[in-house]
This record gives structure tokens, C-alpha cells and sequence, in this order.
């Protein structure tokens, strides 16, 4: 079984790597890892949409994969969802593709820019229909996603952007893996940890050290939980 592991940055995934094996460099952003009967690709595509789109799509053009599985960090609009937790990411919306209508934002769907029923979207959001359950986090908590170029720190923004999109947790990443992988009908999961609370930015609140660790013993479990049901 052949895996693509993503993930915008090292630090992020190098628990799970080291757990594995580091496995053999193919470029500067991707190794390949052995494990038991997997062949794992881990792929590194930095921060942001952009980057991300470009090298899914690089990889995939060139790979044929049966999984692909995003790890990353996240922040947390909702109390509930506290720093530490570990979720799965069912949905996804690009939030700041439009443009400013005075106060307001018009998205792409909105403008009439992008049908909201064009595959992939269902009603301009991206829905994994994965079946998580065959890969052992059907335990995870099921969010919402928004994906942003610019993450939101400024109360009055944040406000703005419940208002409209009612997101749980908040990447950078998260739209550019899903659109990349159901265009290519492949099955995937996005599992993220929250590391803050989305508010008036305050670095001192973060625990990153603690969304990695725990992200990481969840992406371990995950590659078990496929190991053992080869």
C-alpha cells in the first residue's frame, strides 16, 4: 500500500518520521519511508495555498498513492476545541478568495466566479466523504475548516468571519490538500491539532510543543491502525 504523508513544514511530522525511519531524500521536499508493507511518500510543501497546491500537484502528477494524509497544526475558534485537541477536518472553505464589498466580503461563489456545485465542491465547500473509519479515527471530533492566506488575529475580524462561515478550527494548508486530492478521486484525511485559540493575537497563549506531540501519537496510530489491517 502506497501512502502520501503531507505536511506544510518539518517540525510538524518529525515525531512520526523519526518513529518510521528517515527514510531516503527524493528532493527537497519529499523521502520515501518503508514501513512494514507500506511505502510511505512524506511530502513538506511550506506554509500557505499556494505552495501547497503546487507541490500536491507536482507529486501527484508524477505518483499514484491509495492514501494521502494531512498532519498539521491549527487554531481554534471554539472554546470547546482547546488547545491540544486533535481533529478530523471534514470540511473545507476557502475564506478570503473575493473580494471587499465596502464592509462586507463576497467569496468567489458569491461573485459568480466559481458554480457552487462544480465538482469538487458541494454548495462551495470541499466535503471529505473518506470513510475514517477504515483508517481508525472515526474517535476524532469532526470540525469545520476554513483556509485562510492571512490568519486572523484581530477580534473584529474573527467576528466577521463566524458570522459568515461558522468555521471550527482555522489552517493555512488545509482547501489546497482536499481540492488537490478529490480532483484526483483520492482518498484522504486531514488531521490537525490545535495549538491556540483564534483571538486577538497573543503568542504567549500558544502550546505548540503540545499540538505536535499530540498530533504525532495520533499520525502513529493512524500508520498502525493501516499495518494492521493490510
Amino acid at each position: 500500500m502506497k501512502l502520501l504523508v503531507v505536511a506544510a513544514t518539518l517540525p510538524e511530522i518529525k515525531p512520526l518520521m523519526s518513529s518510521l525511519g528517515q527514510g531516503e531524500a527524493k528532493d527537497f521536499s519529499t523521502k520515501t519511508l518503508h514501513y512494514h508493507q507500506l511505502s510511505i511518500d512524506t511530502l513538506i510543501t511550506g506554509v500557505g495555498l499556494m505552495h501547497t497546491a503546487y507541490f500536491m500537484g507536482k507529486v501527484l502528477a508524477k505518483n499514484t498513492y491509495d492514501l494521502a494524509l494531512q498532519f498539521g497544526i491549527a487554531g481554534s475558534f471554539r472554546k470547546d476545541i482547546a488547545p491540544g485537541v486533535t481533529v478530523n477536518v471534514i470540511e473545507e472553505t476557502v475564506a478570503d478568495l473575493g473580494a471587499e464589498d465596502k464592509d462586507n466580503f463576497l467569496d468567489v461563489t458569491e461573485l459568480h466566479l466559481l458554480p457552487p456545485d462544480q465538482f469538487p465542491y458541494q454548495a462551495g465547500k470541499l466535503v471529505n466523504t473518506t470513510a475514517d473509519s477504515v483508517y481508525g479515527v472515526s474517535a476524532l471530533k469532526k470540525v469545520k475548516g476554513i483556509s485562510v492566506n492571512k490568519a486572523h488575529g484581530y477580534q473584529y475580524s474573527i467576528d466577521k468571519i463566524i458570522l459568515k462561515y461558522n468555521p471550527d478550527i482555522e489552517s493555512m494548508e488545509g482547501a489546497a490538500f482536499f481540492y488537490a486530492c478529490f480532483m484526483e478521486r483520492l482518498p484522504c484525511l486531514q488531521i490537525r491539532a490545535v495549538s491556540n485559540y483564534i483571538e486577538d493575537r497573543n503568542k504567549d497563549r500558544w502550546n505548540i510543543p503540545l499540538a505536535i506531540g499530540n498530533l504525532n501519537k495520533i499520525a502513529l496510530k493512524i500508520i498502525h491502525h493501516i499495518t494492521e489491517h493490510l
